[in-house]
């Protein structure tokens, strides 16, 4: 793309990583196959940071990609009424049924993926996606890529196609 921008969004929310199991499977050698300590599978939260990255190879009429008031509220309903102060749960997770059980009175955000940074940031691209497909924006305005914070020190990002 010649034009990109880029707009933040932060938000608040738990999950757990319930397949987490750093002695096993194949990046594990990195570690010696030794850590035995999985944190990630206990009920955790984080200050997410989102970073939305479109872009495009012209200006519109305003000479803009998009103008960044769009691109927030395209996500501004997800971020703030879906993600922001939930628990993210996969409905996949052995602790599902639990959750669901006790915790109705909660505000739970369900997904049919392990909520880890690189499968939301997939999420989050996905939807911005389908946001500009369905307002027929998908040939001037491309989503270039997503990523998402966990903490000061970690990210990850999906780039599509």
């Amino acid at each position: 793309m010649k034009y990109e921008i880029t707009k933040i969004f932060r938000f608040e929310a738990g999950h757990r990583v319930w397949k987490q199991n750093l002695a096993e499977g194949k990046t594990a050698v990195l570690s010696g196959y030794a850590c035995t300590d999985n944190k990630c599978r206990n009920l955790h939260g984080h200050s997410y940071i989102l970073e939305v990255t479109v872009g495009s190879d012209t200006l519109n009429e305003q000479d803009v990609v998009v103008d960044f008031y769009h691109i927030k509220n395209a996500l501004k309903d997800l971020v703030d009424n879906v993600f922001d102060h939930s628990f993210i749960i996969d409905i996949n997770d052995p602790l599902y049924p639990v959750f669901k059980e006790y915790f109705k009175d909660l505000k739970i955000t369900e997904v049919d993926f392990c909520p880890t940074a690189e499968a939301l940031a997939k999420y989050f691209y996905d939807y911005l996606v389908q946001k500009l497909k369905e307002a027929n924006l998908e040939e001037d305005i491309k989503v270039v890529q997503i990523t998402l914070w966990e903490t000061a020190t970690g990210k990850a990002t999906y780039k599509g196609e």
